[in-house]
């Protein structure tokens, strides 16, 4: 049992490594020898299939996929209970589904892998392998489940319930043909919208987002045309068979080694420094200290994790109310996803098949820009509450802390620096980040030990598994999405309520500010831009700049109630209730509307910089 336990860590570890090792051979070869490694790419991105399900399996065991459960927090203990029921089973058929469509996928896969010389069959096994320990899995939160009293099911009845179905599939899979919908009814075009109002409702119901999605799909194919639904099926793989998306895991993994490499404490250190001294000073060093380190880890929720605990405790001890502690923290953290590099960025760079260097580049202003307006409004708080302001460091203890934080600093350069100067693709930036962190934790700071370093690895894998599950399936679902036009109609909506693409911009802001407000900016990005894209397109939006704006957006979607996920995120770190934090953080939504309303009457703002650099 211990042994199937850490099974997702031991191999899915390893196979991290080993793509760690892959990537930084295949830059080491390229860069020093001149000599580029023809297989490396194909195998990194093979690997990553396993380790990205890995991953799903692991987000399996704790519950951790993205889920909307504010509606079912509200319901009465035994209503929540049959409702939870109802969605385990929903995610059971899922995971049903995911093996007998992956099975089929793997039977049928006939083709080489070239540069590897090998079938292509290693590529298609890793669904329905994995899944049978996601299944695995499964039971195991089930069993928590059924012992907590959160669900009417005991894993006993999804084995035999398991045992009938492969039965079934095996024996008579002709049975299975009575479950089409399309032998009863024929409902035609109308079967998409049928289709999202269930979806709609299933996700409102508190089933994860990912497998919610799947489910709308396969029951959009069982009312239209079942017999596709194989070849379909194929992109939930091949959707996970990115280069871009390797970058994802290892972004990840930067930000988790500088906080157990004890970088951001120096990072931290070094911002107050330099900004403690004004009014408002710690207020100034949070946000100082968020827009260094965006510059490391790309992701909001890392800031706000990381530095998070570090930075309201030294906001705590210098008198600072703890309602603007939680709110400066939250706010600050948006900062990651727009700064380079950032993993909001290359997810939408991945979905719109944009340059990534230069939705980099494009990010950085408005960065700056939300810092500045941060910093605004933190100064007017302080004055009004007449927060104290700490001592003016020396000359020399600025030196000494530029000094301890110079290696920390000096990532952001290399990475972009590295990017922009044609020296790394994005991937390959993002492996030297980690490996450079490693390094630095390691032998500079020497806080990182051999033990750690895997365990960031594995931390790093669970995390990528959130978004591994949410890529395979609005992959899947985008088919649907494709297949009826949906985007074309909801363009043709568009056109005929605005005339102008400033109204089309200003419709879309106040659409995805509703939407943000219930729906996590993971899970929004991916559901919706699929749609928008094809609308920006239509009226000329230039798409670099539209990713940026809708990024800046969606972050504003995980400061609000009540899907706001910094909120949690800061109220956990920093032992205080989500009202506190989400009183605090009322203030500074301010000047980031005002950020957000100036780039999108004047996108030059963003597009200015990158098209200059790279036209």
């Amino acid at each position: 049992m211990k042994f199937i336990n850490k099974l997702e860590e031991w191999l899915g570890g390893t196979l991290f490594l080993i793509i760690f090792g892959i990537l930084l051979a295949q830059i080491v070869s390229r860069q020093v020898f001149d000599s580029p490694l023809i297989w490396s790419e194909e195998l990194a991105r093979l690997l990553f299939i396993y380790v990205g399900m890995f991953g799903i399996s692991m987000a399996t065991r704790t519950q951790q996929h993205v889920y909307i459960d504010f509606l079912t927090n509200k319901m009465p203990v035994g209503v929540r209970k049959g409702v939870n029921s109802f969605v385990q089973i929903l995610t059971y058929i899922c995971l049903f589904l995911f093996f007998h469509l992956g099975l089929k996928v793997f039977l049928d896969a006939n083709f080489e892998i070239v540069s590897l010389e090998i079938s292509e069959k290693w590529l298609y096994a890793a669904l329905p392998l994995i899944t049978v320990l996601m299944f695995y899995r499964f039971l195991q939160a089930q069993n928590e489940n059924y012992k907590n009293n959160l669900s009417h099911l005991p894993p006993l009845f999804y084995i035999v319930l398991t045992v009938v179905l492969l039965g079934i599939l095996f024996f008579q899979p002709d049975l299975f043909k009575a479950l089409r919908i399309t032998n009863y009814v024929k409902l035609g075009s109308d079967a998409v919208y049928v289709v999202l109002v269930v979806w709609l409702i299933i996700m409102f119901l508190g089933s994860p987002v990912g497998w919610s999605l799947f489910i709308a799909t396969i029951l959009y194919f069982a009312m239209t045309r079942w017999s596709i639904v194989n070849s379909a099926s194929i992109k939930l793989t091949d959707s996970l068979n990115s280069f871009s998306l390797l970058s994802v895991p290892f972004f990840i993994l930067t930000g988790i080694l500088m906080n157990t490499g004890g970088i951001t404490e120096r990072i931290f250190n070094f911002a107050k420094a330099l900004l403690g001294h004004y009014s408002g000073g710690m207020g100034h060093v949070n946000i100082g200290a968020s827009l260094i380190f965006s510059g490391m880890s790309g992701s909001a929720l890392a800031d706000a994790g990381g530095l998070g605990q570090l930075e309201i405790k030294a906001m705590r001890d210098a008198g600072y109310d703890d309602d603007i502690c939680g709110g400066i923290t939250a706010a600050s953290c948006i900062i990651g996803p727009l700064v380079p590099p950032s993993i909001a960025m290359i997810i939408y760079g991945v979905i719109a098949n944009e340059s990534i260097a230069k939705l980099f580049i494009a990010g950085f202003v408005p960065g700056v820009l939300i810092t500045i307006a941060l910093m605004t409004m933190n100064y007017f708080v302080a004055k009004k509450r007449g927060y104290p302001k700490t001592a003016k460091a020396t000359l020399e203890e600025r030196c000494v802390a530029f000094k301890k934080a110079i290696w920390a600093v000096l990532t952001p350069i290399l990475i972009i620096g590295g990017i922009f100067s044609g020296l790394f693709t994005p991937t390959e930036a993002a492996v030297i980040a980690a490996a450079y962190s490693t390094i630095i934790g390691m032998f500079v700071y020497k806080e990182l030990t051999l033990k750690l370093f895997f365990k960031s690895c594995v931390e790093a894998m669970a995390i990528t598994g959130v978004t591994a599950l949410m890529v395979m399936t609005v992959t899947f679902f985008g088919d649907m999405i494709a297949r009826e036009q949906v985007a074309m109609r909801i363009a043709e909506f568009f056109v005929a309520v605005a005339d102008t693409p400033t109204m089309v911009l200003i419709m879309i802001n106040l659409l995805l500010l509703f939407l943000g407000m219930f729906i996590d900016a993971l899970a929004l990005q991916f559901l919706v831009l699929p749609m928008l894209i094809p609308i920006a397109v239509h009226f000329g939006i230039d798409l670099v700049f539209f990713g940026v704006m809708t990024t800046l957006n969606m972050m504003v979607g995980i400061l609000t109630p009540p899907m706001g996920m910094a909120l949690f995120v800061v109220a956990r770190v920093g032992n205080m209730s989500v009202s506190t934090v989400t009183k605090g953080v009322l203030p500074f939504l301010v000047p980031i509307f005002v950020t957000l309303i100036l780039i999108t009457f004047f996108p030059s703002i963003i597009t200015f910089i990158p098209n200059l650099i790279m036209p």
